[in-house]
């Protein structure tokens, strides 16, 4: 098994911390480099006010984690902000994320539309490769599984039912594989897709398709009763980007 962490002398690296942070990165590099394409100055890569979204995000994945996890962390407390053990909720972070673009916007005096479809394939690919750290923390994966591509589970993170499982579904790469294709999508439309907005709505569109999709292998996540809440929100969200994928398709291009 992967280790969870790296110790170089007294310094510890989390690998799920790492990959996230590289993940970051790779996304920030991407827009910095395609900012051209919808007029966004370059300074704005560099202003700390990016760190708005950041924290955002980081806040809402964890509070959609320990929201879901909530019979745990009631009596838990010291581990709400314990990150590097895994636990971020994708939907609370795009909502953080929405949010402090929205700030950015606001402040810096830039569209938010043209802000949008510049992170939309960023952010696919932050997400494709973000999965990987689930698979470090053996977190997220699916039913047991005796196909040739089934990941071994250790023991200690196995679900009861399935103890004496050994390999499940590694459904953090059907995500992954899925939000790599719509990154290569994004990417192909970003240059005729002209109206601002368009391009974000496809985002939504299609991230939620994959993650609806994805939902039903999933043995892990917040359940209401007998209903995935990730299926409800992928709908919910689904629905907003066809609505704003067809309403900014009438608008002109600014």
């Amino acid at each position: 098994m992967i280790p969870h962490q790296i110790s170089l002398g007294p310094l510890s690296i989390h690998l799920y911390g790492l990959i996230i942070a590289v993940s970051i990165f790779l996304g920030w590099l991407l827009a910095k480099k395609r900012a051209s394409l919808y007029k966004i100055p370059q300074f704005i890569f560099e202003d700390p006010i990016l760190l708005a979204p950041l924290i955002l995000a980081i806040i809402g994945a964890r509070l959609y984690h320990v929201l879901d996890y909530w019979s745990y962390y009631s009596t838990n407390w010291t581990g709400i902000i314990k990150v590097e053990n895994g636990g971020l909720g994708i939907f609370g972070a795009l909502l953080g994320i929405f949010l402090g673009f929205w700030i950015i916007a606001k402040i810096k005096k830039i569209n938010l539309w043209s802000v949008l479809d510049l992170l939309a394939p960023s952010l696919l690919l932050g997400q494709a490769f973000g999965r990987i750290a689930n698979f470090i923390n053996q977190e997220g994966f699916g039913p047991p599984t005796s196909k040739p591509w089934g990941i071994f589970i250790d023991s200690s993170y196995r679900p009861p039912q399935y103890i004496n499982a050994t390999h499940f579904h590694p459904t953090f790469f059907y995500e992954a594989i899925l939000d790599g294709m719509f990154f290569i999508i994004l990417l192909f439309l970003s240059k005729r897709l002209r109206i601002p907005g368009q391009l974000f709505g496809l985002y939504l569109i299609l991230y939620t398709l994959g993650r609806f999709i994805v939902e039903f292998w999933r043995i892990d996540t917040w359940m209401i009763g007998e209903v995935k809440v990730a299926h409800v929100l992928s709908m919910i969200t689904f629905l907003v980007g066809i609505w704003i994928f067809q309403v900014r398709g009438k608008k002109s291009v600014d």
